[in-house]
């Protein structure tokens, strides 16, 4: 799931580019991804298919799999989830400011 907004490049959720650089590119299946990585399948389809964050866990798992870095996932997961929310109508008030002295 791409995201785009104007002037910007898009913003996909990480477990779509672990799909498309990773499963589909090398003709691996979930299924055999998640019992090499030692993870439930069911788990890593709603991941690759954008439905769930990847997580610190996740991300470690998959720098171990994959050679890519667990910094990596984490912050394409990061970048994903400020850009559809930026939107979103947050309720919160400011916090006082402390004077510094």
């Amino acid at each position: 799931m791409a995201l785009v907004r104007s002037n910007q490049l898009p913003v996909t959720h990480a477990g779509i580019i672990f799909k498309k650089r990773i499963l589909e590119r090398h003709n691996i299946t979930v299924s055999d991804a998640a019992k090499l990585m030692h993870i439930g399948r069911p788990h890593l389809s709603k991941f690759a298919s954008g439905k769930v964050a990847v997580t610190a866990p996740l991300a470690m798992k998959l720098e171990k799999s994959t050679g890519i870095s667990a910094g990596f996932w984490m912050n394409i997961q990061k970048s994903y989830d400020l850009y559809i929310n930026r939107d979103l109508e947050i309720e919160a008030e400011p916090l006082p400011m402390v004077a510094t002295g």
